[in-house]
């Protein structure tokens, strides 16, 4: 069974595109033509978006740079996105009016939202994507923003609904759930501070010893000293910016070259030591779609909500959701290893939680990894089992595109500038409380943090401490 042939689990997760986005060019250029992307014209009515009696549709990207702005993709702007019909099916026609009312603006015929990347904007995801295997039913767990989707992905449920500054509960979080079972050795290779900063209760394993810089994990990887799961980060756009690093995690407004570099260099990683990649499963995937125009629609569920969370103010509106009625939009997703069949089109309905799923079964066989996992397989997720060949390619790994990329981006605006989104002050704040409670390991951990927050405090003194 090749269940028993996977010994290192990586997990690369990306933040905020969809689908479409990034992979929709695979059926578009021809590259690969079995997987659900976009159809060159004449076939663009099915994607037709309104706004004001305007129509628009998905449009290839001119170059690879910042946008004005992020787009928006809260639980309400993704609401509008979806755009439910009278029987509740999402008719995804509604991205460029949310943009409209997040934007307060008139989108013009090329607006944000409706953008894609051909091949040559994002090389090494298409390489990986046309080499490996790609997953085109992958959705995001939830129908909204970041801090849920992760805390579904990383914990198998969420209790909260949207982003914003917050403590994130951390219950049945994986780090736990790996020492409890058998004491699974893992670790988190981060290229900058830190997405667990937000849970409180991780701090201790933050601080104590799991948590590496980025630049070790060639290392670990070529010497076969990798832990059994690994988890690999990018430098957020919305975290402080310690060092020399660049926000390469995709995040709007971001340019994605650096992401692209940094998938290529976590690749090259992966294939160091064919001894260890001989038993390796990469998985590149994202949170969620990030706003961006995706045209296949999300799988109606029972109850994928955040848990019954009650309303911040009374009679909100748009109103607070217990439950959502549809898992989240596609999202990009790639399988890399020698144990899947290369260059093939996986259309399994997948979402976070099929990682969970497959952890268990390779760790605890017979044993699910929750009761709410359990839950979202009952009601049709599949685990990433269902891709593995029992067979493994006896080929060596090709080495990814090797040009030069080439991006443009601002780079030292997180200093003067404060974070004009939720994920943004959420990020900061987490950073300046750990700064205020726990100077001393940040220090260790996290050196160029104090740097960062003494620039931050001459450019910004009403920041002040957490």
């Amino acid at each position: 069974m090749s269940l028993q042939n996977i010994k290192t689990v990586i997990l690369l997760m990306f933040e905020n595109r969809s689908f479409d986005n990034m992979l929709g060019h695979l059926s578009f250029e021809g590259l690969q033509p079995a997987a659900d992307g976009l159809k060159p014209p004449p076939n663009q009515a099915q994607y037709a978006n309104y706004y004001e009696g305007g129509v628009y549709y998905p449009f290839q990207r001119p170059e690879d740079e910042q946008l004005d702005s992020d787009v928006p993709h809260e639980y309400d702007f993704v609401a509008t996105q979806l755009a439910p019909g009278a029987d509740g099916t999402p008719a995804m026609n509604g991205f460029v009016q949310a943009y409209a009312d997040f934007t307060k603006t008139n989108p013009n015929v090329n607006c944000d939202p409706m953008c894609f990347f051909s091949s040559a904007q994002v090389p090494v995801t298409s390489f990986l994507a046309r080499t490996f295997c790609t997953c085109d039913r992958w959705f995001c767990p939830l129908p909204t923003s970041t801090q849920p989707n992760r805390t579904v992905a990383f914990c198998g449920h969420s209790e909260i609904y949207e982003t914003k500054l917050q403590a994130i509960p951390a219950k049945e979080n994986i780090f736990d759930w790996l020492k409890n079972n058998n004491n699974i050795s893992w670790g988190v290779y981060h290229d900058g501070f830190t997405f667990f900063a937000l849970y409180p209760d991780l701090w201790t394993k933050i601080f104590t010893g799991n948590f590496f810089d980025y630049e070790q994990l060639a290392t670990d990887l070529k010497n076969g000293t990798q832990p059994q799961v690994i988890i690999v980060e990018p430098s957020y756009q919305d975290a402080p910016h310690i060092g020399p690093d660049h926000p390469n995690d995709n995040h709007p407004p971001v340019a994605v070259g650096w992401g692209e570099d940094f998938l290529r260099r976590t690749y090259q990683a992966a294939t160091l030591n064919p001894a260890v990649w001989a038993e390796t499963l990469m998985v590149v995937y994202y949170d969620e779609h990030g706003g961006f125009y995706d045209h296949v629609a999300p799988q109606a569920f029972n109850n994928v909500a955040a848990g019954n969370v009650p309303p911040p103010v009374p009679n909100p509106a748009p109103p607070v959701p217990n439950t959502f009625s549809t898992l989240g939009p596609r999202v990009p997703a790639i399988l890399v290893s020698p144990w899947i069949a290369p260059g093939t089109v996986n259309h399994t309905l997948y979402d976070h939680t099929s990682v969970l799923q497959l952890l268990a079964e390779i760790f605890t066989p017979g044993q699910p990894y929750s009761d709410a996992v359990a839950d979202r397989a009952g009601q049709g997720i599949q685990s990433l089992s269902t891709a593995l060949t029992d067979v493994a390619s006896n080929t060596p790994p090709p080495p990814p595109p090797s040009d030069p990329i080439f991006v443009r981006t601002i780079l030292g605006d997180n200093i003067a500038t404060p974070p004009d989104n939720n994920m943004g002050r959420a990020l900061e704040g987490a950073a300046l409380s750990m700064i205020a409670q726990q100077p001393a390991d940040v220090d260790a951990k996290f050196p160029l943090l104090t740097a960062w927050k003494a620039a931050v405090d001459q450019a910004r003194p009403e920041v002040g401490s957490v």
